[in-house]
């Protein structure tokens, strides 16, 4: 019992002080903050303001990531994304929630994984469990319940195939290089 009561203050302490980091106009101490409360991050990301972060130890983000204001990413269940990502603003990406068949609703988890290259539109949000393939697009306000080929795009709530996108290998966002360094 006390265990778990330490670990709910130290995860509260965390997600507090990387929101402080997350408001800072500097995209350094973002990625500082994030890595040293235990995040893999890639070269060349760029993180911009209002990010929240559950349990960063789990969170694993690829080279030249674009992360857009005000974007959730829950790792407690296992985030990883790819390289070459780019997830828009208000974004959500959970990995854990409450089992509704529970008599004591019960916390589950399960890891997210994004694939290169893939894009997660504005406010859009993907549920435990869920994979999204390289290069899929995730279109504005889609709830993703499952699996996402490669090289598709879905959109809806819940989330369902509604185009393909053409395969491209050469894809690259250079997105440090292309944010202003204060937002």
């Amino acid at each position: 019992m006390m265990r778990k009561r330490l670990g709910l203050i130290v995860g509260s302490i965390e997600v507090v002080v990387l929101w402080l980091a997350s408001m800072t106009p500097s995209n350094g101490l973002r990625i500082i903050a994030l890595r040293g409360w235990g995040a893999a991050i890639g070269a060349g990301c760029a993180i911009h303001h209002g990010l929240q972060v559950r349990v960063a130890r789990r969170l694993v983000l690829g080279v030249d990531c674009f992360i857009a204001e005000g974007v959730t990413l829950d790792a407690r269940g296992g985030l990883s994304v790819g390289s070459h990502v780019s997830i828009n603003s208000g974004a959500q990406i959970w990995t854990a929630q409450h089992d509704i068949r529970s008599p004591d609703f019960a916390y589950v988890s399960a890891p997210v994984r994004i694939g290169d290259r893939a894009w997660i539109n504005a406010r859009s949000i993907i549920l435990p469990g869920v994979s999204v393939g390289e290069g899929a697009v995730v279109a504005a306000g889609a709830v993703v319940t499952k699996d996402v080929a490669a090289w598709t795009m879905v959109g809806g709530v819940p989330a369902n195939v509604i185009a393909e996108r053409p395969k491209v290998d050469a894809y690259r966002l250079e997105a440090k290089r292309n944010k202003v360094w204060w937002w």
